[in-house]
């Protein structure tokens, strides 16, 4: 395993932050492109690739922590729990919309006369972002901490409080 370097870390960032742009674009703007399917399910697929690599990208910081390559990765798993399961249910939110979405698409692209259950789940959805998105940024800028790398008397610490 490596160590997750300054550079490296700025890099990971910018990738993080700019996967996070680009799923809020999409979410503003996809209704611009109803009227063409091909570009909704390429917004669509697009969107999902990038909720895929942001999760890929904060497993990858943290599994270049020294704390997790200590084998302490419960340590991880208790300060990071919270964001990762907020991840995992917004991409399965965004997976049942757009696939909806994709399926209904054909009977009529501009009428807004979209089921019950469909609008509570574009509501759900829209409404689990923001949360989704704090959570996200909060959880990759702590990964910058330096305890998470080098620093042993803080994971004495933590391992003593237990």
């Amino acid at each position: 395993m490596f160590k997750l370097s300054l550079k490296r870390f700025a890099s990971l960032l910018f990738f993080q932050l700019a996967f996070l742009c680009v799923d809020l674009g999409i979410n503003s703007f996809s209704y611009l492109a109803r009227g063409d399917k091909v570009s909704i399910i390429f917004l669509f697929l697009a969107q999902d690739v990038c909720l895929i690599l942001s999760f890929t990208a904060i497993i990858f910081s943290l599994y270049s922590t020294y704390v997790y390559q200590a084998g302490m990765a419960h340590l991880l798993y208790e300060k990071f729990r919270v964001p990762l399961l907020v991840a995992m249910t917004y991409f399965l939110l965004c997976i049942t919309l757009h696939t909806w979405q994709v399926i209904d698409h054909n009977k009529s692209p501009y009428l807004f006369q979209w089921p019950k259950a469909l609008t509570a789940l574009f509501i759900i959805q829209r409404l689990f972002s923001p949360l989704y998105y704090y959570l996200y940024k909060r959880s990759a800028l702590k990964m910058s901490d330096p305890r998470f790398y080098e620093n042993l008397d803080w994971i004495t610490s933590q391992l003593a409080i237990k």
